[in-house]
This record gives structure tokens, C-alpha cells and sequence, in this order.
């Protein structure tokens, strides 16, 4: 029974440890040095593009994986993989070689049937020579080979040369210029950086089959490296076909221009496409690009395949399916090759995020599409894994939503608050017959922080109020989250005044007529400072108010900023400029009209001395004579004469001269001498039994 599992089991071995033909492939044998890095390249067919790649010790699928691809990227321990769909190419790196790394590898892509595996041998060596490289590699007809001659640090100035031979005596040279040289089909290049010069030979001939070396022009002996190099015919490989026009020319009314292309095989290489279907094959032209229009397309369905052919065999491609749609006037086809599809739906293949913000996706589709239902799904190994879907035309799950426009022919994705684990292969889908899709490939990244921009959110006129300005930061790009923190610069240097993305600048709370501002943003990447804020001090206002500038932006706050509020000011200031002026007319007004009625009675009283014994004969005076005075006045009468000083009253005022018989009251203070300013009248006799009094009225 045992010998029995024992016999089961070896031809199984062989057969997993036999690489997949066409599939993938890569360089080998390689050869590395103890303590460097190298580098190997495992090519691979479109079909695997989406699928994931890994690199493991061993020849069979029970190899050990080192390092598999987890979207594009991926790194372990020593080992570090990339994948390049683009160029269907995945690297492997192993860093800091040891000596025990030396052994039987795999290149591997992961499938839901048996992997396609290719193996590698790697042998790594203690080496100590002053130049070294892979001792043998091996070329194809026709196309270029590049071999790179390593050197130790103390010739990184010295003259590098590639010579056919095996001593210092070999012909065919071409060395390096400068850093580099060139002799017919073979270049040289050094890299004193990295301390590799590069030999390439183009279009290698069979002929070029031979013993080189890889050497160094000293004054001394020539440190040399023997490299081997085998050119031999090659198959071709199965043509990848790829399409050259925009996606969404066929929609257009365009031509779709699709290339046939064999990565490996000898040259040179002919290539024809061919048209079937069910019956019969024709073939439809030779080269290798098929351009396809709605003028040349008839039926609904039609189906191309292109093969490759050298003096070693012929290889053929996969189909390209094509389905076209004619209406009233109207012509559109859709184009299918391994589930990438043309004219049907199409959007960015490449598209980048930034950790902790929002990406949208365009998925554009033709118009048959309107009313099917639209769908986001994520790439694993083995299928797409439906992420959100419309329902109607809307959709959400999670962080990621969906928006169908049927209008314009597009809907939309949208992921909010992006991982760094969002890197990877999505597809825009349609659910109907065929399921038409499209891939896309989401780069999530880290990123620095953009220079933080400064504005204003505050009122234009809150500052000559007494309020306060407020300041905002903020970086408009650069991974989430980002911290945000206002300094004052100071003669004494930077102080932090605040960990947030505003500043509030308060007139009250200044202590000097001039202050300045920054702020600065910062993330995982790095921090940027914004421009410097500069504040101005209004110490004479009442309330004070300030002035704010930004540098470089122009941008400046102040009472003045708004026009609405200047015009406001300057109608207050000459309403009351007009009200304080006619104020000082009126005072002034009435001032002089009170001086001039004063002027005018004295005037009167003046001029009426001369007629005051007429007056006094014509009217009834009624006088209080104070008692005492007149008495006095009355005993110290000299010669019958009494002065008296009158102060008349006026009781009432008439706008008519005053009647006969009127009557007027005063108050009549009597003075023992004749007071100043009193004349004597000149007069012919004195009255007989008659007083003579005189006196001075004051109206």
C-alpha cells in the first residue's frame, strides 16, 4: 500500500513541477552576491493580469510562499513583490543575500485550477573580486539583451569595457565615454551609484554566441569578469492583443484599433488576423493591428482571433468578440477581449486616492444599458465580490455608494474616508447577459499636507465694534487626519498659542500695537506653514479696533474692508457734521439778536433824555419809590433840585405806537448826587412850585 502512494505520488510531482507552457516565464538561472539585492522578473499572459502573484522556495505547488501580492504591492521579511499589469510582468527583490538562499525557486500566479509556475534557480556566492556578474545568459534572435557587470567602490571613475575574448587581447570593444559608449549594436552605461555598468546588445544574431568580458581600464592590471552569453531561436508565445483606442470610440462613431503583440520569440515575426464563426475562417488582414467601424461591421456578431508565427512555430490569440448595435441612423458595437470590454462601458483604468479622504469613480455605458441595473465589485483571485449595487438608481453600503445617471450615460462611485487596505483591483459592472465590465485599478496612498491657506470668516466691519476676527487654516490636500496649530512669532522666538485650524484675534486682549501669526498643518508625511499674519493695533479708536493682513494673498481685514459699511459711515459723519453746523447758526443767531435788542434800547433811552420833561408831561408815570433812598434824597435837596437814576419795567408791548394816556410802571431808584452820565436839561426858568426831576430810563 505504501509503495502503492509512493507511485501515485511521483507522477504528480512531475507534473506540478513542470511550469505551465506560455503562461509565465522568467530569467534563469540567476545569480547573486552575499550581502546585495537582486532582482527577478516573471512575465506573464493578460489573462493573469487581475490574478494574484507569488514567489516561493521550491519547484513544485507544494513550494513554501516568501511574498505574494496583495493588490500590486507586497513585502515580507526580505522578499518584496510588485506587480505591473500593465506590462504583464510581476518583480520579486530579495534583499542582503546569504549564502543560504541559494536553491530552486518558483514564480507562481494564484488560479482557481492549476497555477501557472515557472522555476527559477538562484545561486548566490561569496565573491570578492573586484567585478562580477552572471557568468552565463542567455539571448533570442532578433531581439536585445542587457547584462549588468558589477565593480567594486574604488573604480567608481575608472574607464568600464565590454570586449568579446577571454583575456586582455579581446576585439569587438566599446567602452565607456564618460558614463557611456557606444560601438553598432552594443551600448555600455555606468552607474557609479549604485556601482553597476550595463552592456545591451540589440537585435543579437545567432553568431553572437560567444565568451565576453566585463572589464576595467586601470593603470595597473585590468580587474575582468567572463560572461558567457548563448543566443539561440525561440518560439514565439501566445500574442496578447490590446487595445489602442480611447475606450469610448466605438460609442462614438470611431474606429477601435486593436494590437497583436508576441512578448518572447525569436524575430522576426509575422503576424494575421483572422475572421470565423461557426462555418468557416477567413483571413481579414495581415499585420498586426485590426481596426474595426460600424461602416465595415454587418450581422450583430462577429468574432477575430490573431496568430503569431516565426522560423519555430505559430501561436494564436484569444477571441476578440465583437457585438454591434444599429438603429434609425445609429451605429455602436461593443468589443470584448478576456472580459475587457470596449464601447460598452468604459472609465479610468488608473485611478489614486489619499488615506482618510473621498474618491469618486466615472463608469460610463452605452445607451442600451439605461435601465439594467449597475454594480462595484472588488477583485479576488477567483471572482469579483460585489462591494454596492443600484437600487433604482441609487445604492449605498458602507463607507462606498453608487449613483446611476441614465440621462448622461454614467454612473458614478463613490468611497468615502480611504484605507490604505482599498488599494486594489475593482470593476465597474452592468447586470445583464454577458455582464459586461470594466477594470480599475484604486491606488490608496499616503500623502503630505499642502500649504495651509488663510482667509476670513468674520464680518467685514466686526472689528471696529470691538468684536473679534476670526482666522481659518486649513490644508486643502494631504492624507487625513491632519493637526492644525497657531504660533506667534515673537522676538524671543515661536510660542504655540493654540492646537486648532482657527485663530481669534480679540482687540482687548493685545498688550502691544503689533503682533504676527502662522500656522502650521501636519500629517504622517510632514507638516507645511502657512503664510505670516500680521495685526495692527488701532489704540486711538474708540472701541479699538485692528488691522489684519495676510502676506503674499493681497487679503487684508479692517474697518474699511466693506464699501456698504464706508458709505454708511460717510453719510453718518456728514449728517452730523450738518446738524452740529446748523446748531452753531442758531446759537450764534440768537446771540446777536439778544445783542442787538439791547443795543436798541440803549439807543432809544439815549436819544430820549432830550424830550423827558415832554414825555413826562404827556404821560402818567406811576413810580415805588424806595423810602429810605428817596427819603434822603428828599431832605438833601439843594435848591429844589432832585436827581434820581429811573429804571423803567415794561409791562406789556403793543405793535402800535403807544395811545395818548397810556400808562407805564417803573421802579425808581433816587440817588443823592446827580449819577454819571445824567445832563442838567437847559432850560429858561424853573416851573413855578414845581420840582425839577431828572432821570435816566433803562428799558
Amino acid at each position: 500500500m505504501v509503495s502503492l502512494d509512493k507511485t501515485m505520488w511521483i507522477p504528480m510531482l512531475l507534473i506540478y513541477s513542470l511550469p505551465v507552457s506560455d503562461a509565465l516565464w522568467a530569467k534563469t538561472p540567476v545569480r547573486g552576491v552575499v550581502g546585495k539585492n537582486i532582482t527577478i522578473d516573471c512575465y506573464y499572459e493578460a489573462r493573469y493580469s487581475s490574478h494574484t502573484k507569488y514567489w516561493c522556495h521550491g519547484w513544485t505547488i507544494l513550494c513554501t510562499v516568501v511574498v505574494k501580492t496583495n493588490g500590486q504591492h507586497r513585502r515580507s521579511g526580505r522578499g518584496s513583490i510588485k506587480d505591473n499589469p500593465t506590462q504583464g510582468m510581476f518583480t520579486v527583490t530579495v534583499e542582503d543575500l546569504h549564502s543560504g538562499d541559494t536553491g530552486r525557486y518558483s514564480c507562481g500566479i494564484t488560479t482557481s485550477g492549476l497555477d501557472p509556475m515557472f522555476n527559477v534557480q538562484l545561486q548566490v556566492s561569496e565573491v570578492s573580486a573586484a567585478v562580477w556578474g552572471e557568468k552565463n545568459v542567455t539571448g533570442v534572435v532578433g531581439r536585445a539583451i542587457t547584462i549588468d557587470c558589477h565593480y567594486a567602490t574604488e573604480y567608481r571613475s575608472h574607464t568600464k569595457y565590454w570586449c568579446r575574448g577571454w583575456s586582455r587581447q579581446c576585439t569587438d570593444m566599446v567602452e565607456t565615454n564618460g558614463q557611456h559608449g557606444r560601438s553598432g549594436r552594443v551600448s555600455i552605461t555606468d552607474i557609479p551609484a549604485i556601482r553597476i555598468f550595463t552592456v545591451t546588445v540589440e537585435d543579437l544574431h545567432s553568431e553572437d554566441t560567444g565568451r565576453y568580458i566585463c572589464g576595467i581600464r586601470t593603470s595597473a592590471a585590468h580587474p575582468m569578469f567572463s560572461v558567457h552569453l548563448q543566443v539561440s531561436d525561440e518560439p514565439v508565445s501566445a500574442p496578447v492583443l490590446i487595445y489602442l483606442s480611447p475606450a469610448n470610440a466605438s460609442r462614438l462613431g470611431g474606429s477601435v484599433s486593436v494590437s497583436c503583440e508576441s512578448v518572447r520569440g525569436s524575430l522576426p515575426i509575422h503576424y494575421t488576423w483572422f475572421e470565423k464563426n461557426e462555418h468557416w475562417v477567413s483571413t481579414t488582414v495581415s499585420g498586426n493591428q485590426l481596426d474595426l467601424s460600424c461602416e465595415i461591421l454587418g450581422g450583430q456578431r462577429r468574432q477575430y482571433y490573431c496568430t503569431a508565427s516565426n522560423n519555430r512555430g505559430t501561436k494564436s490569440s484569444e477571441n476578440l468578440n465583437v457585438k454591434v448595435f444599429k438603429g434609425a441612423g445609429t451605429c455602436s458595437y461593443v468589443t470584448e477581449i478576456n472580459n475587457a470590454v470596449s464601447g460598452a462601458l468604459w472609465a479610468e483604468s488608473e485611478v489614486r486616492g489619499v488615506v482618510g479622504r473621498a474618491i469618486t469613480i466615472g463608469c460610463h455605458y452605452a445607451a442600451v444599458y439605461r435601465s439594467h441595473t449597475k454594480y462595484w465589485c472588488r477583485e479576488t483571485s477567483r471572482q469579483c465580490t460585489h462591494v454596492v449595487e443600484t437600487n433604482g438608481e441609487q445604492g449605498q453600503s458602507g463607507r462606498v455608494s453608487i449613483t446611476d445617471n441614465p440621462a448622461r450615460g454614467i454612473f458614478t462611485v463613490t468611497v468615502e474616508d480611504l484605507h490604505s487596505g482599498d488599494t486594489g483591483w475593482y470593476r465597474c459592472g452592468i447586470t445583464t447577459p454577458g455582464e459586461p465590465t470594466f477594470k480599475v485599478h484604486l491606488q490608496v496612498s499616503e500623502e503630505p499636507v499642502s500649504v495651509p491657506v488663510l482667509g476670513f470668516l468674520s464680518p467685514a466691519n466686526v472689528s471696529c465694534l470691538g468684536g473679534s476676527v476670526t482666522v481659518p487654516c486649513e490644508s486643502v490636500r494631504g492624507s487625513l487626519p491632519i493637526n492644525y496649530s497657531w504660533y506667534e512669532k515673537t522676538p524671543s522666538g515661536d510660542s504655540k498659542i493654540s492646537d486648532n485650524n482657527t485663530l481669534e484675534l480679540h482687540c482687548q486682549s493685545f498688550k502691544h500695537q503689533h503682533h504676527q501669526y502662522y500656522c502650521t498643518a501636519s500629517n504622517q508625511r510632514g507638516s507645511k506653514s502657512s503664510e505670516m499674519v500680521n495685526v495692527s493695533i488701532s489704540s486711538s479708536d474708540v472701541p479699538c479696533s485692528l488691522l489684519v493682513k495676510i502676506n503674499g494673498t493681497g487679503l487684508e481685514y479692517s474697518c474699511e474692508t466693506s464699501k456698504g459699511s464706508n458709505d454708511l459711515s460717510r453719510i453718518i459723519y456728514i449728517v452730523a457734521s450738518g446738524v452740529t453746523v446748523l446748531l452753531l447758526i442758531l446759537i450764534i443767531t440768537f446771540f446777536w439778536y439778544r445783542k442787538r435788542e439791547t443795543k436798541e434800547s440803549k439807543y432809544n433811552t439815549s436819544h430820549g433824555e432830550d424830550n423827558n420833561e415832554t414825555q413826562l408831561e404827556g404821560n402818567h408815570i406811576d413810580s415805588n419809590l424806595e423810602n429810605n433812598r428817596a427819603g434822603d434824597h428828599l431832605d438833601n435837596n439843594e435848591g429844589g433840585i432832585t436827581y434820581a437814576v429811573v429804571n423803567c419795567q415794561r409791562k406789556s408791548r403793543s405793535r402800535q405806537h403807544a395811545a395818548e394816556n397810556a400808562v407805564v410802571y417803573a421802579d425808581v431808584n433816587f440817588h443823592r448826587n446827580c449819577p454819571k452820565g445824567i445832563r442838567k436839561p437847559h432850560s429858561t426858568g424853573t416851573p413855578e412850585n414845581t420840582e425839577s426831576i431828572y432821570a435816566s430810563v433803562v428799558s
